[in-house]
């Protein structure tokens, strides 16, 4: 009950640093291109920071057999969410289905996730955290891609949609997977990090969760409220925010995973969809404001649901 006590109060400070994010880009404090040098600055400075920070101490064998867990109850997670994606929202409009089935694969389980992680296991769970977002962020970019560009008429964009060179130099430069081989190449050879930079790096990821929330309100604030109240937006945050994570969950438990490795996965899969969902429907000719509507109704209901799944653990 302690946890859950913690999670709630985190997750309601976490809603009101959303709430600063909301009013600051209502009132114009915080412009489009300034939310985009937000946006920015946490995907290449805070986020690659708090991950690496997240890789001290020794390169035990545990470490090695949990990280290697952590990468494929991810990868299997994925696979799954797509077959799921398929199955769960068949029967929807052309231009709802790739935005759900593209919102069960991508979580935001980097803005909202690692602050969350953290919190609950510190350093260690931000590892594993890190090496589970890799194949995330793999099918972001590839099979969940391909949802918009192959609804596109566009012939050339649609032969864009998987392993291409532009594809896979994202993903390898991405600095968030930059992060994650630097920080394992530091343990791994215990090299020394001058003080000033290792206190940088330190205070840098400490800014994790106050930039992530307001980033994400500045991204809720563009919603149209009228909009997003329908049955599918409740059915889509129902199977992304309980159904998803509870499956998950039983699985591993069934499994006998270890139990930090599973709170992290079913965690993390438990997240409200990514705010790319958006930007790509809006792209891609899809329905931006169903996607703008998922976005801000599994996260504000994550406030209520992540507590809960605590609970499980």
């Amino acid at each position: 009950m302690n946890l859950f006590l913690q999670m709630l109060n985190l997750q309601i400070a976490m809603f009101l640093l959303v709430l600063v994010g909301v009013i600051a880009k209502k009132r114009k404090i915080i412009s489009s291109q300034v939310q985009k040098s937000l946006s920015d600055l946490l995907i290449y400075f805070i986020l690659p920071s708090n991950i690496i920070e997240s890789f001290h101490g020794n390169l035990t064998p545990d470490l090695i057999k949990n990280s290697v867990a952590a990468f494929i109850i991810s990868f299997t997670i994925q696979i799954l969410s797509i077959f799921l994606g398929k199955l769960l929202f068949s029967h929807f409009s052309d231009d709802m289905k790739p935005v759900m089935k593209y919102g069960l694969i991508c979580s935001n389980s980097s803005f909202i996730g690692l602050p969350v992680i953290n919190n609950i296991y510190n350093s260690i769970g931000v590892l594993y955290a890190s090496i589970f977002q890799i194949p995330i962020r793999i099918m972001i970019w590839t099979s969940g891609l391909a949802l918009f560009t192959n609804k596109s008429e566009d012939k050339n964009v649609r032969k864009k949609n998987f392993f291409t060179k532009e594809t896979v130099k994202s993903l390898i430069f991405h600095p968030c997977i930059i992060a994650v081989f630097f920080g394992i190449f530091i343990m791994a050879f215990h090299i020394p990090i001058p003080i000033s930079i290792n206190r940088s790096i330190i205070f840098l990821s400490q800014c994790t969760i106050p930039i992530s929330m307001i980033v994400i309100g500045c991204i809720l604030s563009e919603c149209k409220i009228t909009q997003i109240f329908d049955k599918a937006t409740f059915y889509f945050t129902f199977i992304r925010l309980i159904v998803f994570p509870l499956l998950i969950f039983s699985f591993l438990k069934l499994m006998k995973v270890n139990s930090l490795i599973t709170g992290v996965s079913v965690l993390l899969t438990g997240m409200p969809a990514g705010a790319t969902t958006a930007i790509l429907a809006d792209k891609y000719g899809c329905n931006a404001s169903f996607a703008s509507g998922i976005i801000f109704i599994s996260t504000v209901c994550s406030i209520i649901t992540i507590p809960i799944l605590c609970l499980l653990f």
